[in-house]
């Protein structure tokens, strides 16, 4: 969707050259402050020089990923005259009319199927410390063009399965051409230097996985059009009349020509601003000539966070995650506490959990191979129908209510209960091995399995506290029984009874063809009890690192 603003519209390359000539003549980089139209602002590169309540997550992701740089953009606004300006016109930021109620503004308002935003909805998604995970993270990520990181295998796994995984041929400056998609794409990346990734996902966020009429070069009126980015697709009227009238206005009358001009603009009018994530693009704070929240590419607020997860995936599948990358990450002033997801959920009931996961499915039977209903949200509330409602793939599955009436299942460790009423345990006898969560005393334990009489010892036979945390290769002797269980902590693959970067590198190893000391170690390495030692475990760490998705049993 785009801001209604007919200022937009008319955008000139005059006013973008002023713009891009302000930006380049008043902003400095690094630490120095920059007065601007309204706000003084500036950056610092850095975790220390970010305030305390973004420093914790930013610095377990450089514990995970050691090549990543975090700049702090200091905006210069006030919290409250942020979200002030973002609410000062209905519609300005919206949801899809399917979310609930809480998310939806009491004005009422609807316009192409998004609902105008709620205050609370709105300073959920806006403030950046709710989305410091490793895949929320990804809204802040710089968008310029990278060479050393970005490749054209990377956009065709972007576009696999969609409406660009092919070749096309059309007519350039006379000659007829053929080009797949993604060497387009890649043309594209390096004329206006913003990431190929980005301007994939952009594409398919407009015009959907297998295209729509703007893109089809045959809708009536403005056959052999396209606009891959909707640009100039306002609402008023007919949005996709409205985007290929800009396109036959621009000439660009083939699909090489849209994207490659398409691109070129977005760098023009957002890149070369300053507005140079997914988060600037949706949420203006970058204060040019014209001050703030008012140029935004899109309404949608849950754009960014959906931007996220593709890129993310995409550096992923391409084993680019550890690549040199750099986040540039707002920040407010006078910052109140960070607030829960609204809802229209009882949270007092007993029935009631949040979901711990970020992107957590919710599937139409409980296996992982069930088709997808819906994709839950971290933080949202949900109704648990029956928690323990069956048992398959290595997890235990729930049967749940979402606030819209959305039925469906989820695995019990993305569930926890809203008054702390978790019906999961934190340990469990299997053989000759006790399986634990992390972090947790080894009395709690006992308690837990009814052990009143036991001693305790380390690999090495020297004795160990009861109020110690439990590590992998502990030994608990149960007196009363005369039996003895070998402690598995999971995630804990190396023993020392922390989770941390040694853990991830003691199972990569694995994967790489090391064998595990013991056949605890073995056990704890399989972080998402799943049964196989893979790439999952490796995330599950990851996400207990960053407290996304806290490991359980």
């Amino acid at each position: 969707m785009r801001t209604k603003t007919l200022f937009r519209k008319i955008l000139s390359t005059q006013l973008v050259l002023i713009v891009i000539l302000s930006i380049f003549f008043n902003i400095i980089i690094g630490t120095k402050e920059v007065q601007a139209a309204g706000y003084t602002q500036y950056k610092k590169t850095g975790i220390s020089n970010f305030p305390s309540g973004y420093q914790n997550s930013l610095k377990k992701l450089s514990e995970l990923h050691p090549n990543w740089t975090f700049t702090a953009f200091y905006t210069g606004m006030t919290w409250e005259d942020f979200i002030n300006k973002e609410t000062s016109a209905h519609l300005r930021n919206t949801v899809h009319n399917s979310r609930e109620a809480s998310w939806k503004c009491s004005c009422g308002q609807v316009a192409s199927g998004y609902a105008c935003a709620s205050r609370s909805i709105l300073e959920y998604y806006s403030d950046p410390r709710n989305f410091l995970t490793e895949t929320g993270m990804f809204q802040f990520l710089e968008m310029s063009y990278n060479s050393s990181v970005h490749t054209k295998a990377g956009v065709q796994s972007i576009i696999k399965g969609t409406f660009m995984d092919k070749n096309i041929t059309f007519n350039l400056n006379g000659q007829q051409k053929t080009m797949h998609y993604a060497d387009i794409i890649m043309a594209a990346a390096k004329e206006s230097n913003i990431s190929p990734y980005s301007i994939a996902i952009k594409i398919i966020q407009e015009v959907g996985r297998q295209g729509s009429q703007s893109v089809s070069g045959n809708y009536p009126g403005y056959e052999g059009y396209y606009n891959f980015f909707n640009i100039g697709a306002y609402d008023q009227g007919n949005a996709i009349e409205n985007g290929l009238k800009h396109a036959k206005e621009k000439g660009w009358n083939n699909q090489y020509t849209s994207i490659i001009e398409g691109s070129k603009y977005m760098a023009d009018s957002y890149i070369n601003v300053g507005q140079n994530t997914a988060y600037f693009y949706k949420f203006d704070v970058v204060d040019g000539s014209n001050g703030v929240c008012w140029h935004q590419y899109m309404t949608n607020i849950e754009d960014p966070s959906s931007q996220a997860k593709n890129l993310y995936n995409t550096y992923a599948k391409n084993n680019i995650l550890d690549a040199s990358l750099n986040f540039i990450i707002p920040v407010f002033n006078n910052m109140p506490g960070m607030s829960n997801l609204p809802t229209d959920m009882d949270t007092s009931a007993a029935d009631s959990y949040y979901i711990t996961g970020t992107g957590v499915s919710l599937r139409s039977e409980p296996t992982t191979s069930s088709s997808k209903i819906a994709t839950l949200s971290k933080n949202e509330v949900v109704k648990v129908i029956e928690y323990n409602k069956a048992e398959a793939d290595g997890y235990s599955w729930a049967y749940i209510e979402r606030s819209n009436g959305t039925k469906g299942y989820v695995a019990n460790k993305y569930l926890a209960s809203c008054n702390g009423n978790s019906e999961s345990s934190i340990a469990r006898v299997e053989n000759a091995y006790i399986i634990t969560i992390p972090e947790t005393k080894l009395t709690d334990i006992c308690k837990e399995l009814s052990i009143t009489a036991y001693d305790i010892k380390d690999p090495n036979g020297k004795g160990i506290s009861s109020e110690d945390k439990a590590a992998t290769g502990y030994v608990i002797n149960n007196k009363s029984t005369n039996k003895y269980y070998t402690i598995v902590t999971l995630g804990d693959a190396n023993g020392d009874g922390v989770i941390n970067s040694g853990d991830l590198f003691t199972v990569k190893k694995y994967l790489l063809g090391t064998a595990f000391s013991t056949e605890g170690a073995k056990k704890s390495a399989d972080a998402n009890r799943d049964g196989t030692i893979n790439s999952g475990d490796l995330f599950a760490i990851k996400a207990h690192l960053l407290d996304s998705k806290k490991i359980s049993l």
